[in-house]
């Protein structure tokens, strides 16, 4: 019973070493940190005059300037301040770490040739191949990608707690918030490397099948009103579609990351793919809670039921606003306003989810 305090003013006096030891962030680091945000202000300039406007035919919802699309340029130059060189030292670890698991080689090995040999599948639609070949793509990297998120995300923080060199990282001068957000940005640049291959190699697949199949360059690049957009909108459109993917796998990585600290990994692993297919449906949940869902219906909910619709509605991530495969299938431009409103609720979320997994992890005894 007496050793006990002893032992706690031990790790006491320990972390307050910790803390005194911990180093500076040189101000070369900072004079970089503080570029970032400078270009980030630019983007929100970009945003407030001219970028939330769509082109001509396009006018909808996203036309319009509000509160909540600052949030996100907000929480991104936060992110990029928060992200010290520690956490810069995590993040390179996690992704070299990440590429030596061989499961990881494999998806992405599968996924490349996948994508390399997409345009042999154009038969399955005949008349509307472009429009297939598109829809294919962008829904088989999204599947690639999104099981890489959920896998590493909840295989980041666990093992190293199992194998106990938490205890060396943390004996170091580094911040609990520095190593998770460095493992956050290791996953975050991962998946961005592994995007980036796989959505490369289908344009430049789809390019060359649109090419071949239009009689050469000029005619491919020819823009026919109300048959066919001309190749480089469609490829415009294809790398909009990637971009927008990627924030939807930050949302999961950042959701599996947080999920692997409360509950177990097979658990992390079910919740997250069950949020995967319920943010998808957010739309659906938004209007069942809603005077019109019951309109539509013909018995609208009530009660408790109502309640809980709306609960899950707020708790889910809008993940139906990074999927735009209609809108490729459809030649509809994908412009910036609704890029960054997407991204901006993305960036809150996300934002949520690490705050949360701070808490909890630093309530943690090591």
């Amino acid at each position: 019973m007496s050793s006990s305090p002893a032992v706690m003013s031990g790790e006491m006096m320990a972390s307050r070493g910790r803390r005194s030891e911990s180093v500076e962030v040189p101000a070369k680091w900072r004079l970089g940190q503080m570029v970032v945000i400078g270009l980030i202000f630019l983007l929100a300039i970009y945003y407030n005059t001219i970028g939330w406007k769509s082109g001509a035919g396009q006018t909808g919802a996203a036309d319009a300037v509000t509160i909540f699309d600052q949030v996100g340029f907000i929480i991104l130059a936060g992110l990029v301040w928060l992200t010290t060189p520690t956490a810069g030292t995590i993040a390179i670890t996690t992704f070299q770490e990440a590429l030596r698991r061989r499961w990881m080689t494999a998806l992405l090995a599968f996924g490349l040739v996948i994508l390399g040999l997409s345009t042999f599948f154009t038969w399955m639609q005949p008349g509307e191949q472009e429009k297939f070949l598109r829809d294919f793509g962008i829904g088989f990297i999204i599947l690639m990608t999104l099981l890489m998120a959920i896998f590493l995300g909840v295989a980041l923080v666990p093992p190293e707690i199992e194998r106990r060199t938490i205890f060396t990282i943390l004996s170091k001068p580094v911040d609990r918030l520095e190593f998770l957000i460095g493992k956050f940005m290791g996953l975050c640049l991962t998946l961005a490397v592994n995007l980036l291959a796989m959505g490369t190699l289908f344009i430049i697949a789809y390019a060359l099948y649109r090419v071949r199949s239009a009689g050469g360059m000029d005619k491919a690049m020819a823009v026919v009103e109300g048959v066919q957009p001309g190749l480089m909108f469609e490829i415009t459109n294809l790398g909009a579609a990637i971009v927008l993917h990627y924030g939807q796998l930050a949302i999961m990585a950042a959701l599996a990351l947080t999920l692997s600290l409360v509950v177990s990994n097979i658990t992390a692993i079910i919740f997250a793919f069950l949020a995967y297919f319920g943010g998808q449906m957010s739309s659906y949940w938004e209007h069942l809670g809603t005077e019109h869902g019951a309109e539509a219906g013909g018995a609208g909910l009530s009660g408790p039921m109502e309640r809980l619709v709306k609960v899950v509605y707020f708790l889910l991530p809008r993940l139906d606003r990074f999927d735009v495969r209609e809108r490729l299938v459809q030649d509809m431009a994908i412009q910036f306003n609704y890029v960054w409103k997407a991204f901006d609720s993305g960036l809150i979320y996300v934002a949520v989810l690490l705050t949360i997994a701070y808490l909890v992890f630093s309530d943690r005894e090591f």
